[in-house]
């Protein structure tokens, strides 16, 4: 069982905690011994994991699992196996303050478009899109996955208007911002507005940089 709270005073050995939730202490009190209830007090460093990373990590696994019928604790390893042999990193946990925020960003990333490689559908998409990591949303765009409802095949959209009558081989596409839309929410965005359709659906945009551009062929 795990809480979260914040330091609130140290008076020597003596340390005050308050918590975000209140205290099971029913729950509490059946796991200690002889009614010695005993805590250990991990402090999180803002460099590593945090706990949004690892619940959205298993919320991708549960995901997975809901499509393959894999258990979660089996998906789990090999999905660390897969970024393992992916990546050449050593092996690793996803515990607090064992890995950085950085390296939990890649894990998310490829099991994000190990997803997409292996058409797994995402019951959690609004979570997974709600940090707008810009990567993640890089990922979407490759596959041609819509921001909102997650169908492929869908169409690279500029949040900015091009403009009637403008050659899209031509203009620079590094200053705007894109999304990917299918054609229902593509025809919903020009008819109610990008901000107003932004806002419905806690969408984020991104930026693309020259090579990013190349690589998913926009504009060519």
């Amino acid at each position: 069982m795990e809480y979260q709270g914040s330091l609130k005073d140290v008076r020597g050995r003596l340390v005050t905690f308050e918590l975000s939730d209140e205290l099971d202490i029913a729950k509490v009190s059946k796991g200690s011994n002889n009614g010695n209830i005993v805590a250990n007090i991990a402090f999180e460093n803002k460099d590593m994991l945090s706990d949004d990373q690892r619940k959205k990590i298993f919320a991708l696994i549960n995901d997975i699992c809901e499509h393959t019928g894999y258990m979660n604790e089996e998906m789990y390893q090999k999905m660390k196996f897969y970024f393992m042999a992916y990546s050449g990193c050593d092996t690793f946990s996803i515990a607090r303050n064992k890995v950085t925020k950085d390296f939990a960003s890649r894990f998310i990333e490829f099991i994000i478009e190990w997803c997409f490689q292996m058409e797994i559908p995402f019951m959690n998409r609004d979570y997974h899109l709600s940090s707008n990591e810009s990567r993640t949303l890089f990922i979407y765009l490759k596959y041609r996955s819509c921001f909102v409802c997650g169908k492929q095949h869908s169409d690279v959209a500029h949040v900015q208007a091009v403009g009637a009558g403008r050659n899209r081989r031509k203009i620079d596409h590094s200053k705007h911002e894109f999304m990917c839309l299918c054609r229902k929410h593509h025809q919903e965005q020009h008819t109610i507005g990008i901000d107003t359709f932004i806002r419905k659906h806690h969408l984020g945009v991104i930026k693309l940089n020259t090579e990013q551009i190349k690589e998913l062929k926009i504009g060519g």
